[in-house]
């Protein structure tokens, strides 16, 4: 299968640099899978798991959002945040959604409740991608 080259870099690190057989993540536009030569495409990432295709074996990441560049040779993705699946501690994000729901009741400044919901749905969505692999497996 032929692939293409594919960068996911956050703020803090290029978190993947490889060639890849294919990418499905989901935009603003819906969800969508990208391949080798794929016509050039620009959109903003949804929080959503990012699921990648190479040697015939799946991997995921977790990404709160960001911005997906697609030309035919290869694609880049500007994420908000990211982790891989396999990194997620579903206990630490289960404590993140707690602390970030009792901030949200203690009714804080806008600041304060807006960072807390940010928080709150990086935790969901860790949560959300990490059961969701745990019961259903990657390909191998």
């Amino acid at each position: 299968m032929s692939t293409f080259h594919l960068k996911i870099i956050t703020q803090e690190e290029v978190l993947l640099e490889e060639e890849v057989e294919s990418l499905y993540v989901t935009t603003t536009d819906g969800d969508i899978t990208v391949l080798a030569h794929h016509t050039p495409y620009v959109s903003v990432l949804k929080p959503s798991e990012l699921v990648i295709k190479k040697d015939g074996k799946e991997e995921s990441f977790a990404c709160t959002g960001g911005i997906l560049e697609v030309t035919p040779e290869k694609v880049v993705i500007l994420a908000d945040s990211a982790v891989r699946t396999d990194k997620i501690d579903e206990a630490e994000a289960l404590k993140a959604k707690e602390r970030a729901e009792k901030v949200m009741e203690e009714k804080l400044e806008e600041r304060e409740n807006a960072e807390a919901m940010i928080a709150l749905e990086k935790a969901l969505l860790h949560l959300h991608v990490a059961q969701k692999r745990k019961h259903h497996s990657p390909s191998k």
